[in-house]
């Protein structure tokens, strides 16, 4: 009860986010041993750094700590004796936050309930670099530097723990292990009246039991519990969906101080409210932007977002559309809960990559779900497809239309700005992808170009699907660069032609890279290749030596050998066709390329395995070495 206590008074010192004075708590605080609870001593013997110290040690602890509340979207105070503090993290779980050049704060790590923080800075005495922030209602232990001092002077074995703890960190850092913990608990906020109940949100939770995980709902009628009462509930579930009523309501504003992530749920047919988003409870200081969830009746996905609003950083992240009756859907942000999420990522590389058709085949029969998919050039193109939830067999007609039947690259003009007026190529885009929306496909989907004006990817998340492609697939001197808000796009292969960067930067999941770009893929045996007369040149083209448009494009695609190896490295999955023999213009080389794509993925498969996905415990990099059966579908 002193826990809820302290909480109660200290929350109602804050109206929103904030910054924790504990200089103020600290009279409060400050309590002899006797009177903290029994099971606050009990989950003590928990925290790696007091393991095997003794009761004697736990009670020397709690009379020399300050044990306080911290409401989720608070920044903790880390100036005066706090700047050297360690602090326990006994529920909740705080966020580490570092300055972004390109946007807010970026969340670098969780520290959840039961781990330590600031042990750096107490054994270097440097300055702290990051932010920390409550991600939900928290409550710690503040061991200031001199307590800690007469702490292991009497018990070293204090001290040993903590060498331990920094070794292990260490570890990790050097190793680039991800201190991302899976989410616990999500705030399913109403945006609109009347979504007192989301059946998405039930079938969610269905989904997730169905994987293996102990999840639940909590909804208003829990609102009289206690703190202790939500936490022994959310220790023993590993989701806990709370679900608001009302944007304003007491439960909500609950919801949203319990939660580890926060999704704001909307009817898609229906405007997005403007009021909600200027609450200051939604602004919450620092943590992560909040998810968008867009309900649809049945029938085609329209986001019905207001064009003036849409994807601003400061409102929300990233965005869900579920369809009312759709269990791919549910399955789907199900798995991106769970932090299992497969994520496809397709490189350029011209005909080459008509190869990953057939890598999406085998994938596809081995049970592998595409949940989020992007690509660069023609992996662009076969991206959005899958995200269009075109079917594979669809996929294969219209990429054959486009690039065998028709002859994209015919419309030659004055070679001002590129050989190709690039019309054949925007027509062909257009006809395929009409008039949709990135930011209204089924599946979430981005793919890349170049900037030439500032030097820099380019990442399509919203607009024009087509235009995007257009973009992306635009090589420098064959195709127009596109101008988009006085830039200029040209094909993403020159500075980012596997961008699986950009997309482990918010995985959820395994990434599964195909690169099909190769190491060597344009020859030319002549030294004197290009000093020669223009007869020679032309007699050497006819004899099969690389002409201007292959040396164009081949440049468009290879992007740069150190970015290429350092992405690379960065996914779970590689698959790379070897593709000898065939070039980047092998247009009519459409079923052979498709073929050994499909062959080589299969003995991939066999040897590296697929991602399990439909496992909560599996974890979201586990791998199989046979193939993968979806549960049965949700009653």
């Amino acid at each position: 009860m002193l826990a809820r206590q302290l909480k109660v008074v200290f929350m109602g010192w804050f109206d929103g986010p904030g910054i924790a004075d504990l200089n103020l708590l600290a009279p409060l605080l400050s309590a002899n041993e006797p009177g903290y609870p029994p099971a606050l001593r009990e989950r003590l013997k928990t925290f790696r750094i007091l393991e095997q110290v003794g009761d004697q040690a736990l009670r020397r602890l709690l009379a020399a700590a300050d044990w306080f509340g911290l409401p989720g979207g608070t920044q903790l105070a880390r100036d005066g004796d706090n700047d050297r503090a360690i602090f326990l993290v006994v529920t909740g779980s705080l966020g580490v936050f570092v300055e972004s050049a390109e946007g807010p704060n970026r969340l670098v790590a969780t520290i959840p309930a039961g781990e330590t923080v600031g042990e750096m800075s107490l054994l270097t005495g440097e300055s702290h670099s990051a932010t920390l922030v409550a991600l939900r209602d928290t409550e710690l232990l503040r061991i200031g530097p001199k307590a800690f001092d007469m702490l292991i002077a009497r018990h070293p074995r204090v001290m040993l723990n903590l060498l331990k703890i920094v070794v292990r960190r260490l570890r990790e850092t050097t190793r680039g292990a991800q201190q991302r913990a899976r989410p616990k608990t999500f705030a399913m906020v109403p945006l609109q009246r009347g979504l007192t109940e989301v059946a998405a949100v039930r079938a969610m939770a269905d989904a997730l039991v169905q994987m293996g995980a102990k999840a639940a709902v909590l909804d208003s009628s829990a609102s009289g519990e206690t703190t202790e009462w939500f936490n022994r509930f959310e220790a023993e579930h590993d989701i806990v969906f709370y679900h608001g009523d009302q944007p304003d309501s007491s439960w909500t504003s609950l919801c949203l101080r319990q939660a580890d992530r926060i999704m704001l749920i909307a009817r898609a047919d229906e405007t997005l409210p403007l009021h909600p988003f200027e609450r200051r409870f939604f602004q919450r200081e620092l943590t992560a932007t909040p998810e968008l969830l867009l309900v649809h009746s049945k029938g085609p996905v329209h986001s019905g977002l207001p064009r003036h609003i849409e994807f601003r950083s400061d409102l929300f992240g990233t965005h869900h559309h579920v369809r009312t009756g759709n269990i791919e859907d549910i399955r789907r942000l199900a798995r991106f809960v769970a932090g299992s999420r497969v994520n496809i990522v397709l490189a350029g590389g011209g005909a080459r990559g008509f190869a990953h058709i057939g890598v999406l085949k085998a994938l596809h029969e081995a049970g592998v779900p595409f949940d989020c998919v992007a690509g660069t050039s023609m992996g662009g193109i076969i991206a959005a497809g899958i995200a269009m939830e075109w079917s594979l067999d669809e996929l294969t007609e219209r990429v054959r239309e486009a690039f065998v039947t028709n002859r994209p690259l015919s419309d030659y003009t004055l070679p001002l700005i590129a050989l190709f007026r690039g019309a054949k190529v925007s027509a062909l885009l257009k006809k395929h992808f009409g008039d949709t929306r990135i930011e209204d496909l089924p599946k979430p989907y981005f793919c890349v170009s170049s900037d030439l004006t500032t030097g820099r990817d380019y990442v399509h998340r919203s607009g024009p699907l087509w235009r995007a492609l257009r973009a992306s697939v635009a090589v420098p001197g064959i195709l127009p660069p596109i101008a988009e808000g006085g830039h200029l796009l040209v094909d993403g292969g020159v500075m980012n032609n596997l961008p699986v960067d950009i997309m482990a930067a918010d995985a959820r999941g395994p990434i599964i890279a195909v690169d099909v770009s190769g190491e060597i893929d344009l020859r030319c045996d002549d030294e004197h290749y290009g000093e020669r007369s223009i007869f020679s040149l032309i007699w050497q083209r006819m004899r099969g030596t690389p002409s201007i448009i292959s040396i164009l494009m081949r440049a468009g695609t290879v992007g740069s050998d150190s970015q290429r190896r350092q992405v690379r490295a960065l996914a779970d999955f590689l698959i790379e066709p070897p593709l000898d023999g065939i070039s980047i213009r092998d247009w009519k080389g459409f079923e052979r390329i498709i073929a050994q794509g499909y062959a080589y993925a299969m003995l991939d498969i066999e040897k590296h395995g697929v991602p399990l996905s439909d496992s909560w415990a599996a974890g979201p990099a586990l791998s199989i070495s046979r193939v993968v059966h979806r549960p049965p579908a949700l009653q």
